[in-house]
């Protein structure tokens, strides 16, 4: 009688424990994060943003962020806990509690001479990435954090992110890294806005006003070109965000994650067949950057794609479409192209003629690059992972990417 009763008892304890468990786990869960928050205001009359980072935690979840920050940009660095600087890095002790971290950045920087970021009276374009920028983090095994992001400006100043718009606070995350932080283009201010779902995909094109940067020309190329680029690239994330502005800025197109520049004197189609746009977006399809001495892939499958794209599409013809080869073989002889890190112009068009042979070998086995691509473009871009992409669609190691890499073409790593 006495067996019965404790196993009545051992039973009901195991039930009151098991009702409970949910909640231990639910608590275990969140005691194990931190929240960040991301604040920035821009100030056009001094031409800086002032900036905060907030922790909120317990009990020390957080213990350290070491920021990249030259004194050239960041600068009147306070808040709470011990902040020191030590040359270009900044180190914040975090608050066991939590707290804040406070700064200046200048907003404008340069490329070749010209200001790729810039803020005027009415506007600004610039990369969240400089706004916040990287840090080494020290925290608790297992831990994770939350962020959100808050944008402010003068009045009337709206703000456009690879979030989406930030109309007081958004949520946001940046799969695969440790800390999370704001990345990508923003533009700010009295903006011209075109939005349309392409592809699956949220598109936002965005500048300030009066900049002859051609919205709706860019949005129709892109219901026309877009689909096929996803088909080849279905990494290209569920927002993209095209920003341009300033006809004294500078003069190129830069992608970004979730996002990219295009000034707006770049055509939408130059006149030997490629695309400035499609380039950038297949860029920002990529979820990681080459491997050291890798530049070549990179750059050589955004613009080899960038032409079969207009391809399929039917923006080019079969013909053109051989011609623009026959271009970038002339380029690439002319001025020595190698596959090289880092790619310039004639180094790209080798690597396009080396994609096209790999396409052609694939073909007669019966296969595609397409896929070997898509998943390329997904994980780590190597010259040891496109290898042994193709050998598992061949079934064997590819004669031609053996017989470049054989060659002493490929700059030997670091």
């Amino acid at each position: 009688m006495a067996s019965a009763v404790w196993g009545r008892r051992a039973l009901g304890m195991l039930l009151s424990a098991a009702s409970c468990l949910p909640g231990l786990l639910l608590a275990a869960e969140t005691a194990r994060d931190y929240d960040l928050a991301y604040q920035a205001t821009f100030q056009p009359d001094t031409g800086c943003a002032q900036a905060r980072i907030t922790v909120r935690q317990e009990s020390s979840r957080l213990r350290l962020l070491d920021f990249n920050a030259p004194s050239s940009r960041y600068s009147e660095f306070s808040g709470d806990g011990e902040i020191t600087r030590q040359g270009r890095r900044v180190l914040w002790q975090v608050p066991a509690e939590g707290g804040e971290i406070r700064y200046r950045v200048r907003v404008k920087s340069q490329r070749s001479g010209d200001p790729d970021a810039r803020m005027t009276a009415d506007w600004a374009v610039a990369r969240l990435d400089d706004l916040f920028p990287p840090a080494r983090s020290r925290s608790r095994r297992g831990t994770s954090s939350r962020a959100s992001l808050t944008l402010a400006g003068p009045e009337g100043w709206s703000f456009e992110t690879p979030y989406g718009p930030v109309d007081g606070t958004v949520d946001f995350d940046t799969a695969g890294r440790r800390l999370d932080r704001p990345l990508g283009w923003l533009a700010a201010g009295d903006l011209g806005i075109r939005r349309s779902t392409i592809a699956g995909r949220r598109v936002a094109i965005a500048g300030p006003r009066d900049q002859g940067f051609r919205r709706m020309d860019l949005l129709a190329f892109l219901h026309w070109t877009l689909p096929e680029l996803v088909a080849i690239a279905p990494s290209l994330p569920r927002r993209v965000l095209i920003v341009g502005a300033g006809r004294d800025m500078w003069r190129g197109g830069l992608s970004g994650p979730g996002s990219l520049y295009l000034h707006p004197d770049r055509p939408l189609l130059s006149g030997n067949a490629t695309s400035p746009v499609l380039h950038e977006l297949m860029h920002v399809a990529m979820t990681q950057p080459p491997a050291d001495g890798d530049d070549w892939i990179v750059e050589g499958v955004a613009e080899y794609y960038g032409l079969v794209i207009l391809l399929r599409s039917g923006g080019i013809s079969g013909d053109r479409f051989e011609r623009a080869l026959d271009w970038h073989r002339d380029w690439a002889q002319q001025e020595n192209g190698r596959l090289a890190h880092p790619s310039t112009g004639p180094d790209t068009a080798r690597a396009v003629l080396l994609f096209r042979d790999l396409q052609l070998e694939l073909a007669a086995a019966g296969e595609c690059l397409d896929p070997v691509v898509a998943e390329l473009l997904q994980g780590s871009i190597s010259r040891e992972r496109l290898a042994g992409l193709l050998e598992a669609r061949l079934g064997r190691p590819s004669a031609v990417l053996s017989r470049v890499l054989e060659s002493g073409e490929v700059p030997q790593r670091r």
